[in-house]
């Protein structure tokens, strides 16, 4: 019989906490140590009751196409992601998932993991804008900074050149309104960059990033901004939706509330810590300009 204690994982994402118990105590030992900053004594929102069913091949790495979350057929509280590599039942009222993970459907664990914070959201905060966002952010002096951008545009380099403030991730946080005010919080999903902080901090600005030969900040349009930063947003589909339209509508105008309301630019950056002292000589230049 395995005790719940040693199979159990409450994890903390932004607002929502979810209890992963495995049936292989290991994996909940490896996650507990994992997520170690994120783990919670909160009562879970969600069980999940999770099986791996797997062989030594599906562990080594692979591309998973990104057509995982997207390749999702729903029949009533049933879920079935590409063909069975992840299949299980939701029961909301219960407050219960059974999830089981075939072959290289392991390797798909974060993302699924995105589409049960949605589903927390969704069901047990409506209302609320909050996202995912594939991006690096630091909370410096008091302000939160957000630097988005693709795979390889520098997010981890940022974050690296930043350790003199509090980073909050440098892969994925969570965007957020709250009471008027946007929020940047840190996820159990992070990247390369290991000392990440499980704290939330006031938006202040997101930054557009890329690699570039020297330091430079420059204004975009909102519909530059909008087409560039709606990529990085994390698919936002909950467990058992099946509306995509809608999905895709909803990331639409988050992105676009968040142009109108929160200050946003392109930062091309060298490799070292230079380019804060760019944005500290922007930042003084718009309080002139203000004055």
């Amino acid at each position: 019989m395995v005790l719940i204690k040693d199979a159990d994982c409450r994890l903390q994402i932004g607002d929502v906490c979810c209890s992963l118990r495995f049936d292989d105590p290991a994996y909940g030992v490896y996650s507990r140590k994992y997520f170690n900053e994120f783990i919670s004594d909160d009562e879970p929102e969600l069980i999940l009751d999770i099986s791996i069913n797997l062989t030594e091949n599906d562990l080594e790495e692979t591309d998973i196409p990104d057509s995982v979350l997207l390749s999702k057929t729903v029949n009533g509280n049933s879920f079935d992601f590409h063909s069975g590599l992840i299949k299980g039942i939701l029961d909301m009222e219960e407050r219960r998932c059974t999830v089981t993970f075939s072959g290289k459907g392991i390797h798909s664990f974060k993302q699924f993991l995105f589409s049960v914070y949605y589903t927390l959201v969704r069901h047990n905060h409506p209302g609320e804008s909050n996202f995912l966002i594939h991006a690096c952010a630091v909370s410096r002096d008091g302000c939160g900074y957000v630097f988005s951008g693709p795979s390889e545009s520098g997010k981890s380099t940022i974050a690296r050149f930043s350790s003199d403030h509090t980073i909050l991730n440098d892969e994925t946080v969570i965007i957020r309104k709250e009471n008027g005010s946007y929020m940047v919080s840190s996820t159990p999903f992070r990247g390369d960059y290991m000392d990440n902080e499980n704290v939330s901090t006031a938006l202040n600005a997101i930054f557009l990033i890329r690699h570039g030969e020297k330091n430079i900040i420059k204004e975009i349009s909102k519909k530059e901004f909008v087409i560039r930063f709606i990529k990085e947003v994390i698919y936002s589909d909950s467990l058992l939706s099946t509306k995509r339209a809608d999905t895709f509508s909803e990331m639409v105008n988050f992105c676009s509330m968040v142009a109108d309301e929160v200050p946003f630019y392109e930062l091309q950056f060298l490799p070292d810590s230079s380019f804060w002292n760019v944005i500290d000589d922007f930042n003084g230049l718009k309080t002139e300009k203000e004055v």
